[in-house]
């Protein structure tokens, strides 16, 4: 059986998903700047191995915040019918705060794609 999210990944082009994952840390996951153009974000998710209190989600142009989500277990926001456009020539970044118990991993991901 074949696992519909392998099947999505598969169609889109190379380093359009990035991850990352912390135990109790924060995570974060950053597409690199690349000069003369855009980052285009058509999701972020973020969540947890076990329940946690409340997380927070953050999602970045460069340095400058552009969306900011609090999270209990897991969130996951599709902005596939209206990309978010990143400055060009700037990185792009998710971060998932730390889950504030030991053993308890949180994994961010991000989904865009980079175009002039």
């Amino acid at each position: 059986m074949t696992n519909i999210n392998d099947d999505y990944s598969a169609k889109l082009p190379e380093g359009a998903i990035a991850t990352a994952n912390a135990d109790n840390a924060l995570a974060t996951v950053t597409k690199a700047a690349e000069a003369g153009k855009a980052h285009y974000v058509t999701g972020v998710s973020g969540g947890y191995s076990a329940a946690v209190a409340g997380g927070l989600l953050v999602l970045k142009d460069g340095i400058t915040e552009i969306g900011r989500w609090y999270i209990h277990n897991a969130l996951d926001l599709s902005f596939a019918d209206a990309p978010l456009k990143c400055t060009p020539g700037s990185a792009v970044s998710a971060e998932l705060s730390a889950s504030g118990t030991l053993g308890v991993i949180g994994a961010v991901n991000l989904t865009l794609y980079t175009s002039s």
